[in-house]
């Protein structure tokens, strides 16, 4: 474990009963799952922003893991986060880029405040263009630590299939009902 896990935290293998989880999560790209920590970004790989799944892609669009609202579009057009009804953002960024990426092969369906359902297609990309200025193609999807009380994010293994798969369940803390009958 690397020292920044040590001070941030880093994803634990954690089993969550359905009738707990209060957001699923679904691919945002089809193909084989891997743990952030596999990621070439140390932001990412060390869970410093939150927790989640990273996937490699074999298809060249990105789509929406949830309902919500479009809360921010990178200009670059690889990533993009939604606010979710429960008040979870979730981050979704195409690839790790290196000083000379622009954005080149991404462009964008959505704006800022947007609504989007799960499945709906966000970013259309071309690998070839984009891959001479990346350093890898991994798209991470992220439940931001600071966007709600999360108690627990669980991720899945094996392959996924693009706004078909569950690939992250979340549970929020909840205040213990003091009300009696």
């Amino acid at each position: 474990m690397g020292i920044l896990s040590m001070l941030f935290g880093k994803h634990e293998s954690v089993s969550i009963a359905d009738e707990d989880v209060d957001l699923e999560l679904y691919a945002p790209v089809s193909g084989p799952l891997i743990p952030l920590s596999d990621v070439p970004d140390l932001v990412i790989s060390e869970c410093i922003v939150g927790d989640g799944v990273a996937i490699i892609p074999e298809n060249q669009e990105i789509v929406a893991p949830c309902n919500g609202i479009i809360s921010r579009i990178l200009s670059s057009n690889n990533a993009f986060a939604i606010r979710t009804s429960c008040g979870i953002e979730v981050y979704v960024t195409c690839g790790i880029g290196t000083r000379r990426f622009t954005g080149e092969g991404f462009s964008s369906n959505v704006k800022n405040g947007d609504r989007v359902k799960k499945g709906d297609v966000i970013i259309s990309f071309d690998m070839n263009k984009a891959s001479s200025n990346l350093k890898s193609s991994a798209t991470s999807l992220i439940v931001v630590r600071s966007s709600s009380d999360i108690a627990k994010v669980a991720v899945s293994s094996g392959k996924a299939i693009a706004g078909n798969t569950v690939c992250a369940k979340v549970v929020l803390n909840h205040p213990q009902d003091t009300h009696t009958a």
